[in-house]
């Protein structure tokens, strides 16, 4: 039986996906809400302040982080607590080229995203053996070892950090130039993940996420999809990392400690795994909770587990699977006629 459940497990994943599921599907079918909302995103500097921009700024940076860590969850079910490591190496890595080598941006940026791309194809590698919790443990002592070995050597800044110099361009235009430029970035890094999982890679992690087993029979290859998920994961967290280096002009070893990990996994749940926008609803309460809780301690946490215990509990889909049902409860409402309208047809 447990064999029959796997089989039609994949094969729903694999028709679901071909036919423009929930995942893949939601982009062509609402075109004009992507136009309202990108034209509402240009807008809005208008009448936001400084403040307000540079909060939406982070928002779509941890955004890309969590889009990012969705390919190995939402499609692979493999599940990651690693990937704040990967963020790291972005940020230092584009810190570190600005400020000790005198490199610009972007090439110092496209330097560290690769790096880290490297870094996730290596810890790709455990994942053909190791699986739930073991391999979940794997990658969370990686981060918990970059974590330290960055705070170890005054190359890095040592416990003190590195500061990132300002682009000649954030200098001219000022914080605009961050909103847009990570607006830019973000929307990019959405349609690609879009394109992932309705391709023939997306389809595959979907089957592998059902039943390995499965998939085997199939002739899906277990380690390279794995590895392409993992590397897709972690050239995400590294572009995060780096635009988040280079908007605070700051890096320092407490903002990416295994905490920030654990910040991204509840958004991606929270938001609902495998799907296209809830980790960017989920992002928004990574962002936000740390906001309203910054005089407490700590107390950032304890939210994200009450959050994280009340979503999984209530809607196991996560923010976005709450509000598709609601949406469809609203479109059958409105399908229903009145109760006069109906006897009057009659």
């Amino acid at each position: 039986m447990t064999g029959a459940r796997s089989a039609d497990a994949a094969h729903a994943a694999v028709v679901g996906t071909a036919q423009g599921g929930r995942r893949g599907g939601a982009l062509p079918r609402a075109t004009w809400a992507w136009g309202a909302a990108a034209v509402l995103f240009v807008l809005a500097p208008l009448v936001l302040g400084p403040y307000a921009q540079y909060v939406v700024t982070m928002w779509l940076i941890f955004a890309i982080a969590a889009t990012g860590l969705n390919i190995p969850i939402g499609l692979g079910n493999i599940y990651s607590f690693g990937h704040g490591a990967f963020m790291l190496v972005g940020a230092y890595g584009t810190a570190v080229a600005m400020a000790q080598w005198g490199w610009a941006a972007l090439p110092a940026a496209v330097l560290a995203v690769l790096l880290a791309g490297l870094c996730g194809a290596v810890i790709g590698l455990p994942s053909l053996r190791l699986t739930g919790f073991s391999l979940a443990i794997v990658t969370f002592a990686f981060g918990h070892m970059l974590f330290h070995l960055v705070k170890a050597f005054e190359y890095t800044g040592g416990p003190q950090g590195v500061f990132v110099p300002a682009s000649a361009a954030a200098d001219w235009l000022g914080g605009r130039f961050y909103y847009y430029a990570v607006g830019a970035v973000f929307a990019l890094a959405l349609w690609m993940a879009n394109n992932l999982a309705q391709s023939r890679t997306g389809r595959a992690l979907r089957v592998i996420g059902a039943s390995e087993i499965v998939a085997q029979s199939l002739g899906v290859a277990l380690l390279r999809h794995k590895i392409i998920a993992f590397t897709a994961s972690a050239l995400y967290g590294a572009v995060a990392g780096a635009l988040l280096a280079v908007v605070t002009g700051y890096v320092a070893p407490e903002t990416y400690a295994p905490d920030l990990s654990i910040s991204i996994f509840a958004a991606v749940m929270i938001g609902g795994a495998g799907t296209l926008l809830g980790p960017v609803w989920g992002a928004l309460f990574v962002v936000l909770v740390p906001e309203l809780t910054q005089s407490i301690t700590g107390l950032s946490l304890i939210v994200y587990g009450v959050l994280f215990t009340l979503v999984v509990t209530l809607y196991p889909g996560g923010l976005a699977a709450a509000i598709a049902a609601l949406g469809q409860r609203l479109r059958r409402a409105r399908a229903v006629p009145p109760p006069g309208e109906a006897q009057h047809g009659r």
